[in-house]
């Protein structure tokens, strides 16, 4: 029985990224990873592999890339960063995906993970996007390398391959992308197929309290609680003790009692972390008021 044909490196590649890729889009950075790794190998899909002539090198990664865009493999898009490039068929993709896919790091969160988790009729014109800050991200980065290269590292950066790089998004499409950088990145999980990472509705609320400016406002953080807090009671309260700091617990001690209408002992427990004769606000952002609740320490100024 006759051997299949061999395949050249390019056709390889071309094929490798149209089956393999289900993001929406990819990076310099995915595509020279894609591009070493395939050469090293001695075939693909079952079909011996016709190498380049020479190393590959930074030249090369160009010419690939130039070529996939020939192709039709891969699009250019006016809206995005020259190191992205767009699948065909994916304008119009959901922006929280296109987002996760361009930054690994990075998360939904804020109003636009309330919408995805049903706690808000709203449809937010913003994409609250959180990644982490500057260096951290870099840190993370370059474990990421390590991680998905192995061996091949050394090849990589000695070759001047796109290395991966933070992109600053502030638009896509019709989305317009609010980047939010933490020093404290977590509390998120993988979702739609692992097509999305957005923080986990436990998390959601506490963000919150947190940021009721990036959540439609405290009135509307009010509601949300009113209308969604009891029947997920267990995993806030478990998240606000984990990883809330003491106003978290505050504010979210007098919002269960006196707007929810929620009597519970862990709730009781947290009135030790109400500071006396302090300033605290329930709204951060708002002016003080003298209205003021003695059991929370808390003025209340909605």
């Amino acid at each position: 029985m006759a051997s299949p044909p061999r395949i050249r490196w390019r056709d390889a590649l071309d094929l490798k990224l149209r089956t393999e890729s289900q993001a929406p889009v990819i990076s310099n950075y995915r595509i020279a990873v894609e591009l070493l790794q395939l050469i090293t190998q001695e075939e693909y899909a079952g079909r011996r592999l016709i190498h380049p002539r020479r190393p590959v090198d930074r030249r090369m990664f160009y010419e690939a890339r130039s070529n996939l865009v020939k192709r039709g493999a891969l699009l250019t898009d006016r809206g995005l960063p020259n190191t992205i490039l767009r699948f065909p068929g994916t304008k119009g993709s959901d922006a929280g995906e296109q987002m996760c896919a361009i930054d690994p790091f990075g998360y939904i969160g804020y109003l636009s993970a309330m919408a995805f988790h049903g706690l808000t009729n709203r449809l937010p014109k913003i994409l609250f996007f959180i990644t982490p800050e500057a260096s951290l991200w870099g840190q993370m980065a370059a474990e990421k390398m390590k991680r998905d290269l192995g061996l091949l590292e050394d090849a990589f950066i000695q070759a001047e391959l796109p290395v991966l790089r933070h992109s600053k998004i502030d638009k896509l499409e019709t989305a317009t992308v609010e980047e939010i950088r933490t020093k404290n990145p977590g509390g998120w999980r993988v979702a739609s197929g692992g097509a999305i990472r957005v923080t986990t509705l436990a998390r959601t609320f506490l963000d919150m309290l947190q940021r009721p400016d990036l959540s439609g406002g405290i009135r509307h953080v009010i509601e949300v609680f009113e209308e969604n807090a009891k029947p997920h009671l267990t995993s806030i309260i478990s998240e606000l003790n984990s990883s809330g700091a003491k106003i978290d617990r505050v504010r979210a001690g007098y919002i269960l009692e006196e707007y929810c209408g929620i009597r519970d002992s862990r709730i009781d427990n947290w009135v030790v972390d109400a500071a006396r004769g302090g300033s605290r606000k329930l709204d951060a952002q708002a002016e003080y008021s003298p209205k003021f609740s003695e059991k929370w320490c808390l003025s209340i100024n909605v």
